[in-house]
Order: structure tokens, then sequence, then C-alpha cells
């Protein structure tokens, strides 16, 4: 009998992350139209396809870097455009220790004329932020899909605490969550969910397709079994690392494809 293929080890699911990152950032790929909503240099939307595709909005992750972390998502917004997509994928203010740039950010972009309507994809990072605006009620997103998300902004805390040099939840908020646990409840990103539940979830027409590779080292995959009650649409996808659900081709991007379809 052949045997069963081995788990691979969290190092060796580290390095096909890299690898995999790796060859997204050097695709030669950019936007020959740029739109800036904003006056900070990061205020900006980089517009994919053609003008009358339906829209969708593309939130980048990168645990709140300032070091050009769209560039990674470039690949993605291309793909999506030419499945007849119009895709704005949006560069936005992530300073550490004052996160209200961002969410500020999102508002300005969900008020968008052309993408309040659109479908928003946030991967990793970038579901904290497109998880608020769809469960913002003032504001008028109704579907999204999230990417190996981070939901649990406390549990993301405290379990990388061990690298609390390079935590990244920590260092955004500036505190640990017993530090300031009345801080983590006002960023979690599903706070509006459970401020509605999921009876005003389905009252609101709202729809959340999440999409999480089982290989993911980055944002482990058990995170997002925490919420299969939950009314979402939730794919986990076996094999697939942190950046795969981003890539054009992978089984994640079929289940992608799919959600918008």
């Amino acid at each position: 009998m052949a045997e069963e293929p081995r788990e691979p080890s969290r190092a060796q699911q580290a390095a096909a992350e890299v690898q995999v990152m790796g060859n997204l950032q050097s695709l030669d790929v950019a936007s020959e139209c740029i739109e800036r909503y904003g006056v900070h240099p990061d205020q900006f939307i980089e517009w994919y396809g053609a003008d009358d595709g339906a829209v969708v909005t593309m939130i980048h992750g990168g645990y709140f870097h300032e070091d050009g972390t769209l560039t990674y998502m470039r690949p993605a917004a291309l793909a999506l455009a030419q499945n007849g997509y119009r895709v704005a994928l949006a560069e936005y203010r992530h300073e550490l220790g004052n996160p209200k740039v961002s969410r500020d950010d999102m508002e300005t972009l969900a008020r968008h004329p052309q993408l309040g309507e659109a479908v928003w994809i946030g991967h990793s990072s970038g579901a904290i932020f497109t998880s608020y605006v769809l469960f913002n009620d003032s504001l008028p997103v109704r579907r999204c899909v999230a990417l190996a998300p981070i939901f649990d902004l406390a549990r993301a805390a405290e379990e990388d605490a061990h690298e609390l040099d390079i935590n990244p939840i920590a260092q955004w908020l500036q505190n640990m969550p017993d530090q300031d646990p009345q801080l983590y409840a006002q960023w979690e990103p599903l706070a509006g969910y459970y401020a509605m539940g999921s009876a005003g979830f389905q009252q609101r027409g709202l729809h959340l397709d999440v999409i999480h590779g089982t290989h993911d080292h980055t944002v482990p995959v058990a995170r997002t079994r925490e919420f299969l009650a939950e009314p979402f649409n939730i794919a986990l996808v076996p094999g697939e690392n942190h950046y795969d659900v981003i890539r054009p081709g992978s089984d994640s991007w079929l289940l992608l494809l799919g959600a918008l379809g």
C-alpha cells in the first residue's frame, strides 16, 4: 500500500510560503491607471481591467509593514481583470500604534462611488479591514471574501507572543491583550458581526466567503476552524499555504473565482 503523504513541518511550510511570495513579487505587473483618494502617498487605487467589468476591491495584507507590500497582490489583480473583472487594488495608510488611519481609509474607500457595491477581497491582515466595512452598518458594502484571514486579534497576538519582537498584532496595537483588552475589543474584526448576531447578518443580506489553506504557516487554519458554525461560507483547502490563496491557478484561486461568480 502507498504511504499517506507526511504533513510538512512548520519550517517546510514557512519555506514554501517564502517561495510563493517571492514568485508573486518577482512578476512584472503594474497598472497604468492610478487614482488618488487622499493626499497621503499611500492613499491610492491601482485599477485593472475593462471599465465595464464587475468591480472588485482588493485589500492587501503584509501585517502593517510600510515597504510596498501591495506588490504581491498585483498578479491576482491582473488575473481577475483577465477574467473580466474591474479590479481596484487599494493601498492605504498603515502605521504601528495608530490603527485608526487604516480604518479611516477603509471608510473612505467604502464610500467611493464605484466601490461601495463591489465585492471586497481581503488577504491576511487585509481581512481585518474588509470585515470592518462589511459589518459596519453605516457603510454600503455587502459582500466580502476573506483569504487566510485574521479574525481574532487577541488570539493572534497571544499565539505569537513567543516572538514578541516581531509580533505584528501587538506592535500594531502597541499592547498585548491582557494589557488592554478593551483596545482589542475595539479593533476586533468581527465586533460588528457579534453585535448584530447571525440573525442580523442574514437580515441585512450580508455575504462572507472564507478561503484558507490547511498548510498556512503565517495564520494557522485552526483559527478559521473556530468559525465553522457561523453563517459564513468557509472552504479549507488541503495542502495550500498563506500565499497560495492569492496565487492565480491554485485550487484556492478556483474557489475565489467561484465565490465572485
